[in-house]
């Protein structure tokens, strides 16, 4: 990584958890993306140049939403899936907890703002997305593969169950432990009935 890249990843830090700071502090909506540049430190113009958008700001610790997707691709070829899905996993978990000192808060602000949830479903919806073409260029099949957009969603879910569970233990820590119950447990898929209703 260049000179410039590193400049610019420790300026959307920056801005990144002054923003958290000052959600927090002082609310969401009372907080301005003008209030945010100036406590950081930089220009309006700036701001915008890496956040467009005050959603976006707010969702910026999650980084970028192929990261899942990334991790999964840099996989050794001869790890089975399943287990390579479980580190893409942890790898974005890994990253939010180091980007962001606010991430078990962080559900009080999507919570508390219609327009803050919507982007973070964007971001979901994309990182899914994303994760279906990369897990079917592992497996060789087709990016609308019935069992590729199941086994993203179980993704998804482990992320999901990570989140209404903040609190009990560190993210991470705690979708391991949510990935070993998934694969103990004797799970269930729908089955078209032989006997129509």
């Amino acid at each position: 990584m260049g000179l410039r890249e590193i400049n610019a990843a420790r300026t959307r830090q920056l801005l990144a958890t002054t923003a958290m700071q000052m959600f927090f502090e002082q609310g969401y909506e009372a907080t301005t993306l003008e209030d945010v540049a100036q406590r950081a430190g930089v220009g309006i113009s700036t701001l915008y140049r890496y956040f467009p958008t005050k959603e976006q700001l707010g969702t910026a610790f999650l980084g970028d939403p192929g990261l899942m997707a990334d991790e999964l691709t840099g996989r050794p070829a001869d790890e089975d899936t399943e287990t390579a899905l479980g580190h893409a996993l942890l790898a974005l978990l890994e990253h939010t907890r180091g980007a962001n000192p606010y991430a078990d808060r962080f559900r009080e602000l999507t919570d508390a703002n219609a327009r803050l949830h919507g982007r973070l479903l964007e971001w979901l919806s994309e990182a899914y997305d994303r994760l279906c073409v990369a897990l079917a260029a592992r497996r060789g099949v087709a990016a609308d593969d019935v069992g590729v957009a199941a086994t993203a969603w179980m993704a998804v879910f482990v992320l999901k169950q990570v989140d209404d569970r903040r609190g009990e233990e560190d993210g991470p820590a705690l979708a391991r432990r949510v990935m070993a119950s998934l694969s103990a447990a004797p799970l269930l898929t729908p089955q078209s009935p032989t006997d129509p209703a």
